[in-house]
């Protein structure tokens, strides 16, 4: 079993490279070498060493280093002699912590405005712009952004979503993370060029065996984002260091800072500590809020990190937008009152026109009623006149029998010298 197995349990690449970082560091110390790692360990166990002593050497050669790098170095060192069963007093570690002076970076950190941002991402090739724009968008640490896989990334959503993976974060914990529409666009760019970048990048590696399968959303190294970041530096007129660390004061930690400021001025700041991954606010945050909610509050502030485009205009648009929602929804109620009254009033009609048809049905059978009535009243006329008829006939018959039968008999009683003809005519 080899001294540095212990490595293998931790499932950040990042944390692994600080504490051999921290190893190389000592080893250079103890023998002035840092080459081969697992060689010098086994060497180092192997001889009587005064561990106190070289603890303290290491610290003494650490001096002009930053107090979080100085107890980083040392925590990398106490376990590696922990998991190689060399355990020192606590009260000595205790002391040694006791001699680390300050507790923030030493160097003085420069935040970029938006203008300096986009000067500085302007002379970054298409990969260094993806990636740069997505940390200063989404607060993520460099070393999760470079391990993220191309399944992480949900293009399709507004914003897009990006799934850290508790194996890239520092904590362990996996959270997510959003993009900003402009790094959207760029990502999207840099995802068409990818392949062939990759495919060239493989041709041209001969220090390091590059495979073509890497299913890494950026293929390459933190050394490889450094340089492409510290010559836009340079091109931008941006490579001011700080006189006692001489580190650069824009360096790629500082989008975090960037992002926190910017959009914690927008939104609530524990929203913001969440989305960047500090441990304490990702639990509370978490379970008072759902992802949708985050995506929510992002896309308020959205317009606070945007780089090539002018933040101001985007806060005017969205003052416009807002009053035009406004007006909007004003004459959507007004509308809606109108609908209601209308509604009314069509209702209202309806029923008036059901009154009006019932109306009409009772009109129609009460005209068919006549009719009918009048057609009886008809047939009884008819009948009566019909009978009234006959009955005259037979009555008027029969005064002229009568008549006749009276005339025959005055004739029948007159004399025969009596001239007929003449008194008929009389």
């Amino acid at each position: 079993m080899g001294r540095l197995d212990y490595l293998k349990q931790y499932s950040s690449t990042s944390t692994v490279k600080t504490y051999k970082s921290a190893l190389r560091c000592f080893f250079k110390i103890v023998y002035n070498r840092g080459d081969d790692l697992e060689a010098l360990a086994e060497r180092y166990f192997s001889e009587e060493r005064n561990h106190q002593e070289d603890v303290q050497n290491l610290l003494v050669n650490l001096k002009e280093s930053a107090p979080y790098t100085v107890r980083l170095y040392l925590s990398a060192l106490k376990i590696f002699l922990m998991e190689n069963d060399v355990e020192l007093n606590p009260k000595f570690w205790r002391k040694i912590r006791g001699r680390i002076k300050g507790s923030r970076a030493l160097t003085l950190d420069k935040v970029p405005s938006n203008e300096e941002l986009r000067r500085i991402l302007t002379h970054l090739p298409v990969q260094g712009k993806a990636l740069f724009l997505m940390l200063a968008s989404s607060g993520m640490r460099i070393g999760e952004a470079l391990q993220l896989k191309l399944e992480d990334l949900e293009m399709e959503n507004d914003p897009v979503q990006v799934s850290i993976r508790g194996e890239y974060t520092k904590t362990g914990n996996p959270r997510v993370a959003f993009m900003s529409r402009e790094a959207k666009e760029v990502m999207q760019e840099w995802l068409k060029n990818r392949e062939k970048y990759l495919e060239t990048a493989v041709k041209k590696s001969k220090l390091y065996e590059k495979q073509v399968e890497d299913s890494r959303v950026f293929p390459f190294e933190n050394t490889t984002a450094y340089t492409f970041w510290n010559k836009a530096l340079g091109k931008a007129k941006f490579k001011q260091r700080d006189k006692e660390t001489n580190r650069h004061r824009i360096h790629p930690h500082v989008l975090r800072k960037f992002f926190r400021t910017k959009m914690g001025s927008v939104i609530s700041p524990d929203v913001v500590e969440a989305l960047i991954g500090h441990e304490e606010y990702l639990t509370a945050v978490y379970r008072k809020h759902s992802v949708e909610d985050l995506a929510d509050f992002y896309k308020q502030g959205e317009h606070s990190i945007l780089v090539f485009t002018d933040a101001g205009e985007v806060t005017k648009l969205r003052k416009e937008v807002k009053d035009h929602e406004k007006q909007l929804q004003t004459l959507v109620n007004n509308l809606a009152t109108e609908n209601i009254d209308l509604k009314g009033r069509v209702e209202k009609q309806e029923t008036r026109i059901k009154e009006l048809e019932k109306l009409k049905e009772q009109l129609k059978k009460a005209e068919q009623k006549r009719i009918n009535d009048m057609e009886e009243v008809k047939n009884m006329i008819l009948n009566a006149t019909g009978i009234k008829i006959k009955y005259l006939r037979e009555a008027h018959e029969k005064t002229f029998i009568d008549t006749m039968h009276e005339m025959d008999s005055h004739m029948n009683q007159l004399p025969e010298s009596v001239d007929h003809e003449k008194m008929i005519k009389t």
